[in-house]
């Protein structure tokens, strides 16, 4: 298993996160702000934001390995001085005052599946001013029917979808705008249409973020890689004909027995 050091560099070494995420700080952080870096990682986000001339960031973390590394890199930035570190859960920080800028990238490659919503629920109404802004603006959560299942890590049940085998038209379930009220949960019954006379046996699931405006991160198996790849559903393999459609049920929410920390998945034909 990867060490926390190598999980993180791969997330910051993926261009087509990291790029548009970095683009939309710039854009929004101003001289002076108060900014919160939840899930700040090796600090990377954080600093970018010192660097846009925030007057305080917040940067909580709740990986020790990863934290002692984010405060290395900020001292070797010489930003040290301006980010304070909360090694524990954004649900046990406090910040002491309102921030101007939430940054929030616990996205999943089932958008949802880190915990965003709930923690973003509490952040909003403990940290984020009132004008307040938070990246990502809004979240969405993508899916397509597949005829053949990927090889897939089992503990994250994610994969490479094969575009060849995606057998409906790509369909949003879910969207999510972080400016309005939205729950700690994600329960969605949404028919797919099939493309041509298939089986479906399984679904690729995916994020696209909408970091700032015009700064997007899409992670459909019909753009470039990233380091999200899919999501990726077995399900009982069912049989269609072109331009029926398949209808999924898919929850997502915190997980009962550690909700601060872990999420659920189900799913079942509707």
């Amino acid at each position: 298993m990867p060490s926390s050091k190598e999980r993180h560099a791969r997330m910051i070494g993926d261009s087509l996160r990291t790029a548009p995420l970095i683009s939309a700080i710039r854009n929004t952080v101003k001289a002076g702000d108060i900014v919160v870096d939840i899930g700040t990682g090796l600090g990377i986000l954080a600093i970018e934001a010192a660097k846009c001339g925030a007057k305080t960031v917040h940067a909580i973390e709740i990986d020790t390995e990863a934290i002692a590394m984010a405060r290395k890199n900020a001292h070797t930035a010489g930003l040290h001085e301006k980010i304070i570190f909360h090694e524990q859960l954004s649900f046990n920080s406090e910040i002491g005052c309102r921030a101007d800028v939430i940054i929030c990238e616990t996205v999943g490659s089932f958008a949802f599946d880190e915990n965003i919503l709930s923690t973003l629920i509490d952040a909003k109404k403990r940290f984020l001013s009132a004008d307040g802004t938070i990246i990502p603006q809004k979240l969405q959560l993508w899916g397509a029917g597949l005829s053949k299942i990927p090889a897939t890590n089992r503990i994250s049940e994610t994969g490479k979808a094969d575009s060849n085998h995606i057998v409906t038209e790509p369909t949003l379930l879910a969207a999510v705008d972080f400016k309005e009220s939205f729950s700690d949960s994600i329960h969605v019954k949404q028919s797919l249409k099939c493309i041509s006379d298939c089986e479906i046996k399984g679904f690729a699931l995916w994020p696209k973020a909408f970091w700032g405006k015009s700064d997007i991160t899409d992670a459909s198996p019909f753009s470039a890689p990233t380091h999200w790849e899919q999501g990726i559903i077995g399900i009982e393999p069912r049989r269609f004909v072109r331009n029926e459609k398949a209808t999924l049920e898919f929850i997502i929410g915190p997980h009962p027995e550690n909700p601060m920390l872990m999420t659920e998945r189900l799913w079942r034909w509707a």
